[in-house]
């Protein structure tokens, strides 16, 4: 009966309802669409105004630089170099001086260059930057990686072709403050009678275009610059949209959407002649819609007042159309009683209908609270068992996860018992069930001894995963080649190429020729390692570092060599030691861990080892270990002392 009764009403209101928001719904619409194409309108207007100013300095200024620079080469001490015809090194070094000193001056006084090199038809580079100078005369020191070089060389005679963006980093070998993010190169061929191919490079980075676009912002505009692969060079603001392929996809379509930070944004693109790139415009529509959410919430205000007038209205009618619900309430409150007899009533209010409603909620209500609490009960208690089902899972694989972690690294001490040329300890302890650290040690021959130590930038899961694959093409790369330099520039390249999680890894990787003592070895971005002459004190050996593996393709590494004489110790650690952290914030430090290694120096590579972990948890005490802490020792003894295998 209630359900009918309820059903009756809500059919009679139903079209009041409908009709209110079909009011609501088209007066926003119609409202939004029109003042959405008004400002549209306006931003057009405003880029036009926009794209014909930057297509009216960025080429202009492009071709300037470019003939500049033809200019320049023409110069005598430019051709002089490029031939490389001298009689005696210090000839070589006179015109290397004139040359440099030229090229210096000529990109101090042109504000479009901010670079200027040179390359010769056998690939050999010369010229100048802001922070350093180039005058690699053999081929294989040229920095570029392998297609960009091609790319140059093939370049057509006069015609100019654009190469990058680049890292400045990946041109300079490193990268500090005053690096340049973007750098973009413009290349062409040059045939002069005096000296012959040369190809001019001009390297214009992203400060350039500031001034270009400095005259157009109005604090809700953002600009960017992509070459003709839609590769971004240069964009302004600080929370610019990152999705390139969203901007293009949607610009000069009059759509707004939602960029990363979920503000509403329009896009407006342009391309340039020559050169070919893309100019877009990201204009903020949050004030425009701060305008359209007034309008939707006045229309619903004056919607919700026309709402209640018409309530009003359906209730004065109710009472006068249907006065039978009175009898109905009776009837209701009787059967509750017990009385089971017929009797007919003629209802003269609407108050004797909503007393009907209220019995009948009594019962409704006292059956429903049963059978909620009911309910209630059993989801509490089936959540509580699948919470505890789920916590033993994820107990037993993290303990899967970390014995298999354990087996995939040496644990067996003494590792060769039958070659006592060395002595090696290593240990690794993971701030969580498992962790991204690992040590390695094996021989790629009978006189070559392989160590590696590396930290992944993740922890938990993802890192050990990730450590697991380093670890492996690590091993595989050692067998195939004996440089550490070749062996990280070939993980590098492994990494790079599914690196879906854009995780990286800092190793340290050296080769020691048991016979001799020599120690071959290159740096990824790890610490330095601690080296103790014998009867010495440990020092760090602060060597060349190279870039991280798995951040970027194409990375050279540069290796070097060091002397490891009999009674010599080598440690080398992962950043959880000297960054272990106390309760009140401060780090262990690199002189507490120099200081503990000097306590414990003339001891074995184990009990070192052990008197550094001291060391450690008696500087942290009670706080929670913040990284993996991974340690590798080796004490050469030298041939003399080895037994025969």
């Amino acid at each position: 009966m209630k359900q009918k009764l309820m059903s009756l009403r809500v059919r009679m209101l139903l079209p009041v309802i409908f009709m209110t928001l079909f009011v609501v719904i088209l007066l926003t619409v119609l409202f939004s669409r029109a003042y959405i194409n008004m400002i549209l309108r306006q931003e057009n207007d405003v880029n036009a105004v926009g794209f014909e100013t930057v297509s009216h300095s960025i080429p202009p200024l492009i071709s300037s630089s470019v003939s500049e620079v033809q200019r320049i080469m023409a110069d005598d001490r430019v051709a002089a170099y490029a031939r490389l015809q001298y009689a005696s090194k210090a000839e070589l070094v006179h015109g290397r001086i004139d040359c440099r000193d030229f090229l210096r001056g000529e990109i101090a006084r042109h504000d479009g260059i901010f670079g200027l090199l040179f390359m010769r038809q056998d690939g050999s580079l010369f010229g100048v930057l802001p922070e350093g100078y180039f005058f690699l005369d053999h081929p294989e020191d040229d920095p570029f990686p392998e297609d960009m070089k091609a790319k140059i060389l093939n370049a057509p005679l006069g015609q100019t072709v654009w190469v990058g963006p680049l890292a400045g980093a990946a041109i300079y070998g490193f990268e500090n403050s005053t690096t340049p993010r973007n750098v973009m190169i413009a290349a062409w061929k040059s045939v002069n009678t005096s000296y012959g191919e040369c190809y001019a490079m001009m390297l214009m980075d992203e400060s350039i275009f500031e001034d270009q676009f400095a005259a157009l912002q109005d604090g809700k505009s953002k600009w960017h610059l992509l070459t003709a692969d839609q590769t971004e060079i240069y964009h302004t603001g600080q929370d610019a949209c990152q999705n390139i392929e969203r901007l293009i996809s949607e610009s000069n379509s009059g759509t707004i959407f939602q960029n990363e930070n979920n503000q509403p944004v329009c896009a407006f693109s342009m391309t340039m002649d020559s050169p070919a790139w893309t100019v877009v415009r990201e204009v903020s529509m949050e004030s425009y819609e701060q305008v359209v959410r007034y309008v939707r919430r006045t229309v619903t205000v004056v919607a919700s007042g026309i709402f209640l007038i018409v309530m009003a209205l359906y209730i004065l009618w109710l009472k006068r159309r249907m006065p039978q619900f009175e009898s109905l309430l009776d009837g209701i409150i009787r059967i509750g009683q017990g009385d089971l007899e017929t009797r007919e009533f003629v209802p003269t209010s609407i108050n004797e209908f909503q007393r009907m409603q209220q019995e009948i909620n009594k019962t409704s209500q006292a059956l429903r609270q049963q059978m909620d609490t009911i309910r209630q009960m059993e989801r509490e208690q089936m959540e509580l068992e699948n919470q505890k089902r789920e916590q033993e899972l994820i107990v037993r694989e993290l303990s899967t996860a970390r014995q298999i972690q354990e087996s995939m690294l040496p644990h067996i001490f003494p590792p060769y018992p039958d070659r006592s040329e060395v002595n090696l300890f290593a240990s690794m302890d993971p701030a969580r069930d498992v962790g991204g650290d690992f040590y390695d040690f094996f021989f790629i021959d009978e006189d070559h001894l392989c160590l590696v130590i590396a930290d992944v930038s993740g922890k938990g899961i993802p890192g050990a995963m990730f450590m697991m694959i380093s670890k492996r093409i690590i091993e595989d790369s050692a067998r195939q080649v004996h440089s550490p330099a070749e062996i990280l520039y070939r993980t590098n390249e492994a990494l790079c190429d599914s690196n879906q999680m854009d995780m990286f890894v800092t190793a340290w990787l050296g080769i020691l020729e048991i016979s001799t003592g020599k120690l071959t070895a290159a740096n990824a971005g790890h610490e330095f390692p601690a080296i103790r002459r014998k009867n010495g004190h440990f020092e760090l050996y602060k060597d060349k570092h190279n870039f991280v593996l798995g951040g970027m393709e194409g990375v050279p590494y540069k290796e070097y060599d060091l002397h490891i004489a009999p009674g010599d110790k080598l440690f080398v650690y992962t950043d959880g030691v000297p960054e272990a952290t106390a309760a009140d914030g401060e780090m262990f430090g690199t002189e507490r861990m120099i200081l503990a290694l000097n306590t414990c120096g003339d001891k074995s590579p184990e009990a070192i080892l052990g008197g550094i972990r001291n060391a450690v948890d008696t500087f942290v005490g009670d706080a929670e270990q913040f990284d993996d802490l991974t340690m590798m020792c080796l004490e050469y003894r030298g041939p003399q002392e080895s037994k025969s295998v």
